[in-house]
């Protein structure tokens, strides 16, 4: 009786282990391990992508000096941001690039006819430039004429808008002679924004408020 039981019982236990539910259970339970180590696997898989090491207005010609490589991990989105094969060193940007942000591929040209912008040079009062205004932000210029007489306020002109301040040096306005500015602007506005620094004064607004 006793060996008729033991017999019994191993082909019990034969039978439940190649039964369907059993052979599913473990097919499914495998297949979520398997899936695990994939994601983990990606997951861990990083490239060196390019970011921009400081704010960059659009219509700047990029340099090395402007970008830097840093490995991430950016799962589905890889295409749309620029490895490191894909160097955009000589390439001009076609819109505002904050600091630290990763260089998209629809960010750049090589074509320079596609964003065509000349960087000018201004000179303007300390005063007539928020003081925390950065490189790169979109900004307005206003011109103030010269009032004719004490009486009469002048009337502000909006002169240009949606234009990038290319870069500001602060030290300059230290010696008394304002602050020395470029932006970014569209060829065909230069000859505008040239005739409004004649007489007058020049006012920075950012546009962003």
């Amino acid at each position: 009786m006793s060996h008729q039981a033991h017999s019994s019982h191993q082909l019990n236990s034969s039978i439940s282990l190649k039964s369907p539910r059993v052979i599913v259970a473990g097919v499914l339970f495998l297949a979520a391990l398997l899936s695990s180590f994939a994601f983990a696997a990606l997951s861990d898989r990083s490239s060196a992508y390019w970011v921009v090491s400081h704010p960059v207005a659009a219509g700047s010609l990029l340099t090395s000096g402007d970008l830097e490589l840093i490995d991430a991990s950016l799962v589905g989105n890889r295409d749309l941001y620029m490895a490191e094969d894909l160097s955009p060193i000589g390439s001009t940007t076609t819109r505002y690039i904050a600091g630290g942000e990763f260089v998209a591929t629809s960010a750049v040209t090589e074509d320079l006819q596609e964003f065509d912008a000349e960087q000018v040079p201004l000179n303007i009062s300390a005063s007539d430039i928020p003081a925390t205004i950065e490189i790169g932000e979109p900004i307005s210029i206003y011109w103030v004429p010269e009032p004719q007489d004490n009486q009469n306020l002048s009337t502000p002109e909006l002169l240009l808008t949606g234009i990038f301040l290319r870069s500001i040096d602060r030290k300059s306005s230290n010696f008394g002679n304002g602050l020395a500015i470029t932006v970014s602007v569209d060829n065909s506005q230069v000859q505008r924004l040239l005739a409004g620094t004649s007489n007058g004064r020049l006012v920075i607004v950012k546009s962003n408020g």
